[in-house]
């Protein structure tokens, strides 16, 4: 697949993943969600070409995601109805929408591979966006917008450029896939 090609489809795939575990946290169905994305990280897998290296830094993206997530949420700046399994840590489907994530670093993100200014400034606007866009869903409550807005925009300056690092440096650039 070229590489325009291949962009439009991993696009594509984390944002029906993105919007399957938000819409179904949001009507209690966190499972259904969370079956979804797993399907749709099953695909990316298929598509790499060096599974081995997408799956380790699936691992990290998700652990540091998820830590951040959990952090936030015990704090109390984000509150989450459904899919919680224990009341301090990121709910289930938060968890798979990190892995999906994480398969966009290589392919989607690839364009911010050495520009770290421009992914911190990317991270730091569109971090609160999309918890804002998760919250307008009611898939998530946000008791102070200002301070959560604040705390995700730091968060996500610090967590784009570290991830785009990561990838380069796990040299995942390399199992993008080309199989369709």
């Amino acid at each position: 697949m070229n590489g325009q090609k291949q962009i439009v489809v991993n696009f594509i795939i984390f944002q029906l993943g993105w919007f399957s575990c938000v819409l179904m946290a949001a009507q209690g169905l966190h499972e259904t969600g969370i079956f979804i994305a797993l399907l749709l990280v099953c695909v990316q897998l298929f598509l790499a070409d060096n599974r081995k290296k997408l799956l380790i830094l699936m691992a990290i993206v998700t652990l540091i995601g998820s830590a951040w997530d959990s952090v936030m949420t015990s704090l109390g700046i984000l509150v989450f109805d459904t899919g919680m399994i224990v009341s301090f840590l990121a709910p289930g489907w938060i968890i798979a929408m990190w892995l999906m994530f994480a398969t966009t670093l290589n392919v989607s993100f690839r364009w911010l591979f050495g520009r770290y200014w421009l992914a911190m400034l990317l991270g730091a606007i569109c971090g609160p966006l999309t918890y804002q866009a998760g919250a307008a869903m009611s898939a998530v409550v946000i008791p102070d917008n200002f301070l959560a807005n604040s705390v995700i925009a730091a968060g996500w300056a610090l967590l784009m450029p570290l991830y785009i690092k990561l990838t380069e440096r796990l040299h995942v650039d390399e199992i993008a896939g080309d199989k369709l």
